[in-house]
């Protein structure tokens, strides 16, 4: 039988985001398996419809143990497969391709489950973060309800100023001692826009002293910017602000009163409604303090902060079964806490001091540990949304954690496998491409559309460029000459992308950069192969990756064999519902 191939599956995917044949699986996972319920999608041109359509959905196409895929299962399964993980065949092959990938799922199933995988600490961890991840959110959807009115929105509005709209000039300094002293120039009486010129490091807005050229709203801009920028009259200079590594200077260009557009209604709604689900969040988790009878352990918190402090491994089981808070219906414990801060990726949490334990505690695993007892006394563990969610959940991880265990103990890396993969393929590892440029930058086309006549009459670029070209000097030698990558297309936007794409030695232009218009010409493009030093990473992640892919195809075809006998595909039931095309 013909069926989706790893390999199938891998070419299926772009380059840039190939996952890998486990990861692939897992992909087509999310979108249903063979015993999800049925759901009504649209006929595809090549299924049987018609009065007999409804009993062919049940007919039965293949059966893994005792497990039965049917025709409406695989029509669901196939219906949600994103594009790029489609098979590549046609009419009843793509569907024979699309029933094995079914079948290599439960055939998965069955293996995670004959290893125990379902027995694992880590499996059975996961399983209960699903399950109260579900019920904490079931939970606060049923009693918090949060509005917000569009009147609301209005006033808001106009009481906090937010119809002006402002148009700055900036100086940017990479000192607060330079910001001064150009504070001081304008003070005495010299213009903005000259002394930014003089002083500014921002290069895109040089060319007009400053000017940004566009109109900000408070909303626009970061908060600790909003009061100092939009307290100044028209013509004012702020004071040197420290905007993070640099210092800056602004001044209000021009101001205009603006009606709320559609996009401010959202953030200010957005706003509000954060603000008001957080109060919300707040008040239930205090009523359910005194309801369930939350109580502070201070014995089990100090015994907690004296283990951390005297070098207790977080993996000692008498420290973490510590209890530190109880309630009617558990108890949450310092293992609670030290997995949930393992779990921190962008938080630093000092566990040896109590006060910040608490802090953590009672502002996050208190509020989830109420939920979910209350969410269990009124029954919604019950309820078939959370038992049908949570039985998914578990086959996915099954599958997840059984591809772990299996690439954990056969997939090893030598430093012969990572030096063969970059001699064999040399153009896998190329630097970008290295773009060097002769431009001329001016303010307005006209200009730049006078000088590209004269370059085309003849005239030197490197002359023009030394008298008219405004480019930075520190960026560009005498001639204009300057080098950069594609990398440097954050930086300089459209330039970087027309010169990507420009014949060699050809004059192009005038193009509108955000400096002004340049014309330019490409002087020379080149890429050469980054060294086994500046590759080895890359080279290293490309060896763990097609191992990966290698190690887990071998599985499957390994399961296919050892489970042949339990699985039995009804060819005759597959070409009943489903025809060639």
């Amino acid at each position: 039988m013909k069926y989706l191939s790893p390999k199938a599956i891998i070419r299926l995917i772009p380059a840039a985001t190939r996952w890998g044949i486990g990861a692939a699986l897992l992909a087509i996972w999310g979108t249903g398996c063979a015993n999800q319920e049925e759901e009504a999608l649209q006929p595809e041109a090549d299924l049987a419809t018609g009065p007999d359509s409804t009993a062919q959905e049940k007919l039965e196409l293949a059966r893994v143990g005792d497990r039965s895929i049917t025709a409406g299962q695989l029509r669901a399964f196939y219906g949600k497969i994103p594009d790029y993980l489609q098979s590549d065949r046609e009419g009843l092959d793509k569907k024979r391709n699309h029933l094995q990938t079914l079948i290599d799922m439960e055939l998965l199933q069955l293996e995670a489950k004959e290893r125990g995988i379902d027995h694992l600490p880590v499996f059975t961890y996961k399983i209960a973060q699903y399950r109260k991840e579900k019920l904490v959110g079931l939970y606060q959807i049923k009693k918090i309800k949060v509005q917000v009115s569009g009147q609301e929105v209005r006033d808001y509005f106009q009481k906090q100023g937010l119809a002006r709209k402002v148009r700055f000039a900036q100086l940017i300094t990479t000192s607060a001692d330079s910001a001064w002293s150009a504070l001081r120039e304008i003070n005495s009486g010299r213009d903005f826009g000259t002394v930014a010129e003089q002083w500014s490091i921002h290069e895109p807005t040089l060319a007009q002293g400053g000017d940004t050229g566009r109109y900000v709203g408070k909303l626009d801009m970061p908060p600790y910017l909003r009061a100092p920028l939009f307290a100044l009259e028209k013509g004012a200079v702020s004071q040197p602000i420290d905007i993070g590594n640099h210092f800056a200077l602004f001044q209000v260009l021009d101001s205009i009163e603006t009606g709320l557009d559609a996009e401010q209604f959202q953030q200010i709604y957005r706003q509000f409604f954060i603000e008001r689900s957080v109060e919300a969040r707040s008040a239930l988790t205090d009523s359910l303090k005194e309801a369930l009878k939350l109580e502070r352990d201070p014995r089990g918190l100090d015994a907690f902060s004296a283990a951390l402090h005297t070098g207790a491994a977080s993996e000692n089981e008498e420290v973490r079964a510590l209890v530190l808070y109880h309630y009617e219906g558990g108890t949450i414990t310092a293992g609670d806490v030290l997995n949930a801060a393992s779990q921190l990726k962008y938080k630093t949490l000092d566990l040896r001091s109590k006060e910040a334990v608490i802090e953590y505690a009672e502002g996050t695993l208190v509020p989830d540990a109420l939920f979910v007892a209350a969410a269990l006394q009124e029954g919604l563990d019950r309820e078939a949304e959370v038992t049908q969610w949570l039985a998914k959940k578990r086959e996915r991880e099954l599958v997840v954690q059984l591809r772990v265990q299996v690439l954990k103990e056969r997939v090893s890396i030598s430093a012969e496998d990572i030096r063969r993969e970059y001699e064999e393929n040399p153009d896998r590892y190329m630097q970008p491409d290295q773009i060097e440029i002769q431009e001329i930058l001016v303010a307005t086309e006209e200009e730049a559309q006078d000088l590209l006549e004269r370059l085309r009459r003849g005239a030197s670029m490197g002359d023009l460029v030394r008298q008219y070209s405004k480019r930075a000097p520190e960026l560009r030698d005498a001639e204009g000459r300057r080098h950069f990558t594609m990398a440097a297309a954050a930086e300089y936007g459209r330039l970087v992308a027309a010169a990507h794409k420009a014949p060699v030695g050809q004059l192009t232009g005038p193009l509108q950069v955000r400096e002004g218009y340049s014309i330019f010409k490409v002087l020379s493009r080149e890429q050469q192969r980054a060294s086994f030093v500046e590759a080895q990473k890359r080279v290293r992640a490309t060896v763990n990756w097609i191992k990966k892919q290698q190690v887990f195809e071998q599985f499957l075809a390994e399961l296919r064999t050892k489970y042949a006998a339990q699985v039995e595909t009804r060819e005759d039931n597959l070409k009943r519902v489903l025809t060639s095309g």
